[in-house]
């Protein structure tokens, strides 16, 4: 698979910030990612990914950091 990595970057930035079960599960099958199936570590699994990610609006990063530790886990980044 040739990929673009400007446009890999650009869609895997817009399918996190739409927190859009659907939309990211599209992004990870059209790239060949592996996603858990189970609903709670899915969703610990994109909001770590929000979190590290410095080119995603920091108050969405605040608020996966919430999301996180509001469950006991920590973020990836500095949000």
């Amino acid at each position: 698979m040739n990929v673009n990595f400007a446009e890999f970057i650009r869609e895997r930035n817009e399918a996190l910030a739409s927190l859009d079960e659907a939309r990211i599960r599209a992004y990870a099958r059209k790239y060949n990612s592996w996603v858990p199936d189970h609903p709670e570590t899915f969703w610990r699994a994109v909001h770590k990914a929000i979190t590290a990610i410095p080119e995603l609006p920091l108050e969405l990063r605040r608020k996966s950091k919430a999301w996180l530790e509001a469950r006991g886990s920590q973020p990836w980044g500095d949000s």
